[in-house]
């Protein structure tokens, strides 16, 4: 099985993820389940336990222009030095890491990271333009990306 998991708060820019993954949810792709994550910290480990693939959808800030989308492998996320990991407020390149020392982590496992700006809402608005621009391009490719690869019949 795959699961495609969108992450976020419901906060703007925040949102992009849960987006996407509502879209995606409303026709979901052959053999793909579709999981709306509200800032699972740990919570994501369990989420990508159990399944052939995952493809995870979130807003990252990499100081790229808001709206660019980076599709990576979820292992290219790993923290290479030796930090402390806190099980409250882990972030996603921190759950992917202990989910690979876990051994819970699928063989094929993607990030589509939509990049939002700096601007931070504490009430619920929807995403700024580019970034909703760049949901219907995550929306597609991460279809695309399941086609691809043939994970499914």
């Amino acid at each position: 099985m795959i699961r495609i998991i969108g992450i976020g708060s419901p906060f703007g820019d925040d949102s992009c993820g849960l987006v996407a993954a509502r879209q995606l949810a409303h026709d979901p792709p052959v053999g793909a389940e579709v999981v709306i994550a509200d800032r699972p910290g740990a919570g994501l480990i369990e989420l990508m336990d159990g399944v052939e693939a995952c493809l995870v959808i979130d807003a990252v800030r990499s100081g790229a222009r808001p709206g660019t989308v980076h599709d990576l492998d979820l292992r290219d996320l790993t923290i290479s030095s030796a930090r402390a990991v806190s099980s409250h407020d882990l972030g996603v390149a921190e759950a992917v890491q202990l989910a690979e020392a876990l051994g819970r982590l699928p063989a094929h496992c993607r990030l589509l990271g939509i990049e939002v700006g700096a601007r931070v809402s504490a009430v619920s608005e929807r995403p700024a333009p580019d970034v909703r621009r760049a949901i219907g391009e995550v929306v597609h490719r991460a279809r695309q990306w399941i086609r691809e690869r043939g994970l499914v019949s």
